[in-house]
C-alpha cells in the first residue's frame, strides 16, 4: 500500500457491553469467530495491505491480549508487522484514543480500523481516496448495512453533514468503523481526554475544512453488536452466503466446524450449522442446534442447546434457546 499510509492504528479498547456476556471474561475484539479472535481479521487485512507498524490500544481486561500476543504489553509482530500497544488505563474513545499513541506513529496518515468489525473492504481504494482527496480524513462509508448517519455528496467526495447535527445533507451513508487521518486532524484533538471523532470531524466541517468520504459497498463488512449477529455470522459462513479470507494463522480448512479435540456423544443429536471448539464436550442424548460452542465447554447429558453460545469453560444444562451460558 503507497501513497504515504505507513501506520495502522487499530482501536481494541471499548467494553462491548452490547455483546455480554461473551464479554464478560474476555475484551471483544477477542471474542472468537468459528475459534479465531475477531480483531485478527482486522489485522490479516491491515499486513496484507502493506502497513509498516500496527498500533494497538486496551483497556478492559488487556492481559487477555496474551491470547493472540504472547509478549503483550511487550512489542510483537503479526504476519511480519511490528505490533505496538498502548493501554488506557481511562477509556478514551476513537479520536482521544488515536491522540494517545502519537509517538507511536510513523510520518504520514495513519489508517484507522476498530478492531470489533468483520471488514472486507477494499483498503487500497480508501487510502488512494485520501490521497486524492487532500482532506483531514476520509471515512470508509457503505450505503447500507446498519445506522445511516453521515450525508455524503457523492460528486464532491465530501462529506456534508454527520448526524443531522449540521443541517446540510441527508444522512444516507454508514461509517464503517475504518478511516485514513492525515496527520493535520491530529492537532484538533485535545490530549489526554476522553473524544470521539464525530466532534473532531464536525468541528472541521464547520471550520470549512474538508473530510472526504468513499462508498466501499463491495465485501463483507459486519458489526458484531449483539448475540444475535454473532449467531448470525456463524450462520452466514456456514451457508457461503459470509465469506471472509482467512488469517494467516488459521488452521488449513479454515472454517472447520468441528476442532480436534472435540467429543460427541454417539447417541448425542446435532443439526443445522454448529461450531464446535476444541475440547467442547455434547454428552449422552444432548440435543444441539445452530449454536456456538467455544472451546473447553460442556453441553452435559439430555441438554437442548439451540441458538445459543456456550462460553468457554461454562456448561449448558437443561434447556437453553436464544442465550449465552
Amino acid at each position: 500500500m503507497s501513497t504515504g499510509v505507513r501506520t495502522a492504528f487499530v482501536l481494541c479498547a471499548g467494553w462491548g457491553e452490547r455483546l455480554q456476556p461473551l464479554t464478560d471474561q474476555i475484551p471483544k475484539p477477542l471474542v472468537p469467530i468459528c475459534g479465531l479472535p475477531l480483531c485478527e481479521f482486522a489485522l490479516a487485512r491491515l499486513a496484507a495491505a502493506g502497513v509498516e507498524r500496527i498500533v494497538i490500544n486496551t483497556h478492559r481486561l488487556p492481559d487477555q491480549f496474551i491470547r493472540l500476543f504472547p509478549e503483550y504489553p511487550h512489542p510483537s509482530r503479526y504476519a511480519g508487522v511490528p505490533v505496538f500497544f498502548r493501554h488506557e488505563p481511562v477509556l478514551l474513545d476513537t479520536a482521544g484514543g488515536l491522540k494517545n499513541v502519537e509517538d507511536l506513529l510513523l510520518p504520514g496518515p495513519v489508517l484507522v480500523h476498530n478492531g470489533d468489525i468483520l471488514a472486507g473492504l477494499d483498503l487500497a481504494a480508501l487510502v488512494a481516496a485520501h490521497a486524492r482527496s487532500g482532506a483531514l480524513c476520509t471515512l470508509a462509508l457503505r450505503s447500507s448495512g446498519g445506522p445511516l448517519q453521515v450525508g455524503f455528496d457523492v460528486a464532491s467526495g465530501r462529506v456534508t453533514d454527520i448526524r443531522g447535527e449540521l443541517g446540510s445533507g441527508d444522512p444516507r451513508f454508514l461509517y464503517t468503523g475504518v478511516c485514513v487521518v492525515a496527520p493535520e486532524l491530529l492537532s484538533r484533538i485535545p490530549c489526554g481526554q476522553p473524544v470521539s471523532f464525530v466532534p473532531v470531524w464536525l468541528e472541521a466541517l464547520r471550520a470549512g475544512q474538508a473530510v472526504a468520504g468513499v462508498v466501499l459497498d463491495q465485501g463483507e463488512w459486519r458489526d458484531i453488536g449483539n448475540l444475535g449477529e454473532y449467531l448470525r455470522i456463524h450462520a452466514d459462513l456456514a451457508s457461503g452466503e459470509a465469506r471472509l479470507a482467512p488469517p494467516p494463522t488459521a488452521p488449513p480448512g479454515w472454517p472447520s466446524w468441528r476442532m480436534p479435540g472435540a467429543r460427541v456423544a454417539p447417541d448425542a443429536e446435532l443439526s443445522g450449522w454448529n461450531w464446535l471448539g476444541p475440547g467442547c464436550e455434547v454428552g449422552a442424548g444432548a440435543r444441539v442446534r445452530q449454536s456456538v460452542l467455544w472451546a473447553g465447554s460442556k453441553v452435559l447429558a439430555h441438554a437442548v442447546v439451540a441458538n445459543t453460545v456456550v462460553r468457554e469453560g461454562m456448561l449448558a444444562e437443561g434447556r437453553i434457546e436464544g442465550s449465552a451460558v
